[in-house]
């Protein structure tokens, strides 16, 4: 493996929803680009029944799309957002992001802790404390790189043995509903 050039990027996937966090990362995001101006921000995922209008000209919300395209966001991704509110039962989003070598923040949730070796935990799941925590690794950059690296070179799980194993039992559950 070879460690992907990174990019200043931050990055959230998933629902667009209060339950995955979305309306935290918004608002922390939006004060951290208008500080950062060399940094963008990415969201990519859906959520029909929750509408959020965060707007930046350094910010772009994407649909949901292909897997591998997700992958290769997270390739050239420095920093990665998972706060989720509810009782993960498993952090994929995490997962894959921390072993492409995103700095991988998240909250404390549910599967949340069990994905990767964690150093940035909010303590605190809100907007301003997002804020701080990201701000604090972008302003050292030897400390992302450092957290970048640990995150990309001590896999807990492999990931393509684990999303297949997702995949396969999503899909079997959903040919037996139909």
């Amino acid at each position: 493996k070879k460690f992907p050039t990174k990019k200043n990027i931050i990055i959230f996937t998933g629902k667009l929803n209060t339950a995955k966090g979305y309306d935290i990362f918004g608002k922390a995001i939006l004060r951290i680009l208008n500080k950062f101006d060399n940094w963008k921000a990415y969201a990519i995922g859906n959520e029909r029944r929750e509408t959020h209008n965060f707007r930046h000209k350094n910010f772009k919300v994407l649909d949901w799309m292909p897997h591998e395209n997700i992958m290769n966001f997270y390739k050239k991704s420095s920093i990665s957002v998972a706060c989720s509110r509810w009782q993960e039962p498993f952090g994929r989003t995490a997962m894959e992001s921390a072993a492409y070598g995103c700095a991988t923040i998240t909250s404390d949730r549910g599967g949340l802790p069990e994905t990767f070796n964690n150093t940035l935990i909010l303590k605190n799941l809100d907007s301003s404390h997002l804020e701080k925590l990201i701000i604090k690794i972008i302003k050292n950059n030897k400390l992302l790189k450092k957290i970048q690296k640990i995150n990309f070179n001590n896999v807990l799980h492999q990931i393509s043995f684990l999303t297949n194993k997702i995949d396969n039992l999503k899909n079997n559950y959903l040919s037996k509903k139909i």
